[in-house]
């Protein structure tokens, strides 16, 4: 009997252990394309991992072509989002990453954008990418021209803008949206309160007709109580909105004011600005002033459309209002992209003259298949940091993009020393899981001490970490 107890303990051990082994083990990423089933040669893998390194530096949107060996009992679409979330494919608070999965051995594939790119790429249209350039070329057998495409169209649709310029085109479908729903919502309550009377009105009759004429007649009372404290909440509710309204005339004056107010300080800002960074463009900010006066002119004429005395006006007033707030931040928004500025040129400055005392080169590297890989990310950093140090000899430059273009530099050194050191690939007798192989970290560059967080893509300042593939959208089907 002891015998049976101790192995019906150890085989409840096993089972327990077993269970407590992650479902599925991911392997290593190995670039912006990662391909661990060997369908693409160097040249291909070169030219789609241009396309997509170039789109991150222009949008920092991570965008990343994943061709796996199997899918591990997993469906297309799960596999693309785990693997994305365990990469952090996509920048931190922005979830602006996208998976481009293929399992050729299950005729598979997915594409899956993380939550912050949802909007732009709604499940919809994700569809209508795979269905019109994927799919057709992946039955032809032309495999890398269906990925290629599918990528090209992908960005397209997605379009060349900066992540601010894309939140800022959402901001009108999202007050809308806000506005909807604060309708829709005082709709409800009304309804509610409109039913919880029809209810309450009816509950009275009823007991009028079955109780004797004082208990109806107290139950009469408490109905005419309860009409009452409905009325007095609804012009409470409606003085309420009455008041606002009245004090946004003032309040609209006072931030058109301030904003008036400001002008000077701002030009003054910029001016300083123009002095001590001559080679700075600042033409958008100066562009921004001078279309204030204008913005101000329509804000006073959109404030004299509504009636402070008609709830009917309430909305135009919150719009209004927000507008003019606006303009009265112009000053410190200006105040804070050139402070932005200014550090972007000082740690520009001092990664120019870093990166013009590297070498470029790294000799021993530890994995002979890597030397390759290791070679093109120094290549890849030279070509950017020639770049850089080119535009910042310009008579008119960005130090927001001259920061960005070192930080991939810095990134792809980083890289390069990261391939060089890690040990050749010993398969192992009891797994053939591809992601098990040991590092080693010996000095082989004067980047080995620091390392990157945003893996294989330029951070900027946020770095990479998304993700959120989870709560996203996309398409993924077979062929």
């Amino acid at each position: 009997m002891a015998k049976q107890l101790t192995m019906l303990m150890l085989l409840l051990s096993l089972s327990i252990g077993a269970l407590a082994q992650p479902a599925t083990s991911f392997p290593a990423m190995k670039g912006v394309v990662s391909d661990y089933a060997g369908k693409l040669d160097e040249a291909q893998i070169k030219e789609l991992s241009g396309l997509l390194t170039d789109y991150e530096r222009e949008t920092s949107i991570e965008f990343v072509v994943v061709v796996v060996n199997s899918l591990d009992g997993l469906s297309a679409r799960n596999y693309a989002t785990e693997i994305g979330d365990f990469w952090k494919i996509g920048k931190a608070g922005r979830d602006n990453g996208v998976v481009l999965l293929w399992a050729p051995n299950e005729r598979a594939y997915a594409l899956r954008v993380a939550e912050g790119l949802s909007a732009d790429l709604p499940d919809a249209e994700a569809a209508q990418i795979t269905r019109q350039n994927l799919l057709p070329n992946f039955k032809r057998g032309e495999y890398y021209t269906g990925l290629k495409e599918t990528v090209v169209a992908t960005m397209q649709h997605l379009s060349v803008t900066t992540w601010e310029e894309r939140i800022q085109a959402r901001k009108p479908e999202a007050e809308q949206e806000t506005l909807d729903r604060k309708r829709r919502a005082e709709q409800a309550w009304q309804a509610e309160v409109q039913r919880r009377e029809d209810e309450a009105r009816q509950a009275d009759k009823e007991k009028i007709l079955q109780d004797n004429t004082r208990t109806g007649a107290v139950f009469f009372l408490l109905f005419m109580l309860g009409g009452l404290l409905t009325l007095v909440i609804r012009r409470s509710c409606r003085a309420a909105k009455l008041s606002e309204l009245a004090q946004a005339v003032t309040t609209i004056a006072d931030n058109l004011s301030a904003a008036e107010k400001n002008a000077p300080e701002i030009q003054r800002t910029l001016d300083d600005c123009a002095r001590e960074m001559p080679e700075q463009d600042i033409s958008k900010l100066r562009e921004s002033l001078a279309g204030q006066p204008d913005r101000i002119l329509k804000i006073k004429v959109d404030a004299q459309c509504f009636d402070p005395a008609k709830l009917e006006s309430y909305d135009d007033m919150v719009r209004v209002r927000a507008n003019s707030e606006t303009e009265r931040s112009l000053l410190e928004g200006t105040k804070e992209n050139i402070a932005g500025l200014k550090e972007a040129k000082a740690q520009s400055q001092a990664m120019m003259e870093k990166l013009s005392r590297e070498t470029f080169e790294i000799t021993d590297v530890r994995d002979s298949s890597r030397t390759d890989d290791v070679n093109r990310l120094l290549w890849q950093s030279r070509q950017g940091y020639e770049r850089a140090r080119q535009d910042s000899s310009m008579s008119v430059v960005d130090w927001l993009i001259i920061n960005q273009m070192l930080n991939n530099s810095q990134n792809q050194i980083r890289q390069a020393v990261s391939y060089s050191q890690e040990a050749p690939y010993t398969p192992s007798f009891s797994s053939l899981d591809d992601s098990g192989s040991s590092r080693s970290r010996s000095s082989s560059s004067s980047w080995s001490d620091s390392s990157s967080s945003g893996g294989f893509f330029s951070g900027g300042d946020s770095g990479g970490g998304g993700g959120s593939f989870s709560s996203g959208s996309g398409s993924d089907g077979s062929y």
